[in-house]
């Protein structure tokens, strides 16, 4: 009789130890499959820009809101970011907050020049932002900077050398890295 108790005791134990055992697993694997899907959410964030290849400086004509002219060359010798954005392109729109969010930071030791490639002007979303807004009216400076996606950013240091291009949306911290060369490029 004693050895029947003794190994009703001994099942009970086990089935409590492998109950135990089985959510402590769910637990820890449920835990780490939710840390992988947020590292994953960061990595495809990062991921989302690629380079654009074969850039070198190029100097470009670009207008002003009320039809004049801005010569990227009048510029020489000092930092330049160019963002190229399309309007109704909801990551062009995010980065160019992201570029407006900073420029204060920035505006002394950076020309920014945030370029809608829209051949029309919008009033409406100049009024939204403290950067100016340029436009490509001609598609000249798109087509010199092979852009065929937006955004695409464009840093080119007071050597006059680009050297960080990207097409898609940047990360703030990638954005404030690249920022940082540049003004320390002064």
């Amino acid at each position: 009789m004693k050895d029947k108790k003794n190994i009703v005791y001994l099942i009970i134990a086990i089935i409590l130890f492998i109950g135990t055992l089985a959510f402590c697993l769910k637990v820890y694997f449920f835990d780490n499959d939710n840390n992988k899907k947020e590292d994953n959410i960061e990595i495809s964030e990062v991921s989302k820009t690629k380079d654009i290849d074969n850039i070198s400086y190029k100097d470009i004509v670009f207008y002003r809101a009320d039809g004049s002219e801005v010569k990227l060359s009048d510029y020489q010798n000092s930092p330049i970011v160019l963002l190229f954005f399309d309007k109704t392109s909801e990551d062009s729109i995010e980065e160019l907050n992201r570029v407006e969010n900073m420029y204060n930071n920035y505006k002394d030791k950076i020309n920014f020049f945030m370029i809608n490639c829209a051949q029309e002007v919008d009033e409406e979303l100049q009024s939204k932002y403290t950067l100016e807004i340029f436009y490509d009216f001609y598609k000249g400076a798109t087509r010199n900077y092979n852009i065929s996606e937006f955004p695409s950013i464009i840093y080119i240091n007071k050597e006059n050398v680009v050297f960080n291009a990207k097409s898609g949306l940047t990360t703030t911290d990638a954005l404030e890295a690249n920022l940082d060369i540049l003004s320390d490029n002064i």
